[in-house]
């Protein structure tokens, strides 16, 4: 087991390193049982896969770490019993409850991806998560066709060329909702559009939205937001509110 726990060791360093700052990017400290379970240091975990559902484009596995089994959640990734898999712990959901699987976690850690001591290939190269994932990128989105600047507001495409002036300010914008995402690290998130350009805007908020409404939203605009583990924003409004016209 020593060659594995070196390798799980050196992945977690570089996955650490390049994608999360959790307080110190050393060496992981590593332990093992007689069952050859592993378990790295705070907020850094790796163990044995003991089983797996897949939903809504989403793997979750339930690791065995030698002390305790947990449940972790990350892109479809190929996953099978008995797999040794390493993944952070910095964004647990409490008493997450799955539509899909009709169930209720009492802890799942949504992460980034599943390192695994698998070779990468196409049916288990993980895919990194995040809170706007499987919408189109911004080359190929399509302006939304009647949707008009508020009286005393922006276009999304204000936004962006005026974004260094904007900055830290409140802005009031219209558009079309293309993605909602509920409850990830105790925000929504949702993708508005307009007519205006081929970018779309993301927003946080407490409010909610469906798909297709076409919402005005006020919020401050903040650039370059790292929320850690690989949610980084060029530009994102934050804690707007939403009114649905």
């Amino acid at each position: 087991m020593t060659y594995r726990s070196s390798f799980f060791g050196i992945l977690f360093n570089c996955l650490i390193v390049g994608i999360v700052s959790i307080g110190g990017a050393g060496a992981v400290n590593t332990e093992q049982d007689a069952a050859g379970h592993h378990q790295s240091a705070a907020g850094k975990v790796y163990g044995k896969v003991t089983q797996t559902m897949d939903a809504a484009g989403y793997t979750y596995a339930e690791v065995d770490t030698g002390k305790e089994k947990i449940w972790a959640a990350a892109r479809k990734t190929v996953l099978k019993k008995g797999d040794m898999i390493a993944f952070s712990t910095v964004m647990p959901m409490k008493k997450y409850y799955s539509k899909s699987l009709k169930r209720e976690f009492s802890v799942v850690y949504f992460v980034n991806q599943f390192i695994t001591d698998k070779k990468p290939g196409a049916n288990n190269q993980p895919v990194q998560s995040t809170p706007h994932a499987n919408i189109k990128s911004q080359q190929t989105l399509e302006p939304v066709a009647g949707i008009k600047k508020i009286e005393g507001g922006h276009t999304i495409s204000d936004i962006y060329k005026n974004k260094k002036s904007l900055k830290g300010k409140t802005v009031l914008v219209r558009g079309k909702v293309t993605k909602f995402t509920a409850k990830v690290m105790n925000k929504n998130w949702l993708h508005i559009m307009d007519g205006s350009t081929h970018n779309d805007l993301t927003i946080t908020t407490d409010g909610v939205a469906a798909v297709n409404d076409v919402v005005v939203i006020e919020g401050k605009l903040k650039l370059d937001k790292d929320y850690n583990y690989g949610y980084v924003y060029p530009l994102i409004v934050e804690n707007a509110k939403i009114l649905k016209e």
